[in-house]
């Protein structure tokens, strides 16, 4: 069984990377330092000082940041919409959620109601958290506090 890791990580920047992540843009932890590294497919190694070298050599040191799957952004809003009082939004919200173009749509009715909107921001953001925090627990990460 591999040792358990402690880490000062930016929970900030590690949810950004989640929802970064592409085919085109990779993000990396670094289990030395807790650093989050970034490297784009458009980016030779001069560009990126030799970091694509780096950790094709140390790879048990680096740990590829996965990407936020889309079915868990959408099950986010319709279980945000559970949490609404305000019926008639709820329903403008799971008609918004319907078939293509579902989180423009759903974007495009919180901004009627910026109260709303924020707390769908807080909302998903502690689901982010809470993703990446069970990612750093499977991969053996304990996070330190600052």
């Amino acid at each position: 069984m591999e040792k358990k890791k402690y880490l000062k990580i930016d929970m900030d920047e590690l949810c950004s990377a989640i929802e970064g992540t592409s085919y085109e843009h990779e993000y990396y932890l670094d289990l030395d330092n807790g650093e989050i590294l970034f490297l784009s497919q458009y980016a030779d190694d001069k560009e990126t000082g030799g970091l694509k070298e780096q950790i094709e050599e140390e790879f048990e040191r680096y740990v590829r940041i996965p990407s936020a799957e889309s079915y868990e952004g959408y099950q986010d809003m319709v279980d945000f919409i559970t949490t609404l009082e305000n019926e008639h939004l709820a329903e403008m919200l799971r008609v918004a959620i319907d078939g293509k173009g579902a989180f423009r749509r759903f974007k495009d009715v919180l901004l009627d109601h910026p109260e709303e909107e924020e707390r769908w921001f807080r909302f998903k953001d502690d689901r982010m958290e809470a993703r990446a925090l069970e990612w750093l627990e499977d991969i053996g990460v304990t996070l330190i506090e600052e």
